[in-house]
């Protein structure tokens, strides 16, 4: 019966080779591999073994995750995958990079950093045209504008969620 029940079998030496492979094929293109611990809860060993196949930076929707790999001794460039208004100060503590939508929460990010003295990088999210998340097109300049006015607040990018869009592009 014990045989019988659902499990997950996690391979650490796979994931280093799989990011290995990863990380050569579009290092060579100028491009660097971002890990999504999202699913693992955190889990330090598998976050490690995707930093030691040369992940450059882990991502994780939650806080709580990040701060356990840290506290576990993970040194890597976190990155917060969902942003929320209410967590804006252990977003400025804790994460070094985070994805954002709206201006208040980065309002609320530029406050802490200021308080900490601290840069906070963000990456704004733009709308590829399904409605689900991310500052429209139309509005982007505008938006950009705004948040350059934030001191504490460095733009390093713009992000958009392809799994969004690809569905659009096949019914």
């Amino acid at each position: 019966m014990k045989d019988l029940l659902p499990r997950i079998e996690i391979s650490l030496p796979k994931i280093r080779h799989h990011d290995r492979l990863l990380c050569q094929l579009y290092g060579s293109k100028g491009l660097s591999v971002m890990g999504v611990s999202k699913a693992i809860l955190g889990y330090p060993s598998i976050a490690l073994a995707m930093i030691q196949g040369g992940v450059n930076f882990i991502a994780d929707s939650r806080i709580e995750n990040i701060l356990k790999m840290k506290q576990a001794g993970i040194v890597t460039t976190f990155v917060l995958l969902r942003t929320a208004f209410s967590q804006a100060e252990s977003v400025v503590n804790i994460a070094d990079i985070s994805l954002n939508t709206e201006l208040a929460t980065i309002q609320e990010l530029s406050y802490y950093a200021q308080e900490k003295q601290k840069i906070h990088r963000i990456i704004i999210m733009t709308e590829l045209g399904d409605l689900g998340e991310g500052v429209l097109p139309k509005a982007l300049v505008k938006f950009i504008k705004k948040n350059l006015a934030f001191p504490f607040i460095k733009i390093v990018g713009l992000g958009c969620n392809l799994a969004c869009y690809i569905p659009m592009l096949f019914g």
